[in-house]
């Protein structure tokens, strides 16, 4: 039985800013993440979660992407921007 945030081929979904990407690990670290969404250092990247503070994501943050029946949401902000 497939969860929420795979598709047929069994990979998770994540978004980083709307776009969405398939992964082949049920776990995603920072620094994989800013690769895969060719984030510049100059902008920080954060975890969005329902009901929850968005969570900053370090380089050497770990995200278990099969923990939640939907796809992880990522979003990316200036360093030291504030949203608006």
């Amino acid at each position: 039985m497939k969860s929420g945030n795979e598709k047929n081929d069994g990979k998770p979904e994540l978004f980083i800013d709307n776009e969405r990407f398939d992964w082949d690990s049920e776990s995603i670290t920072g620094e994989q993440l800013r690769e895969l969404g060719a984030i510049p250092d100059d902008v920080d990247v954060f975890w969005k979660r329902p009901g929850q503070p968005d969570q900053e994501v370090q380089r050497d943050s770990e995200i278990n992407l099969a923990a939640h029946p939907a796809p992880e949401r990522f979003f990316t902000q200036a360093v030291g921007s504030q949203a608006g």
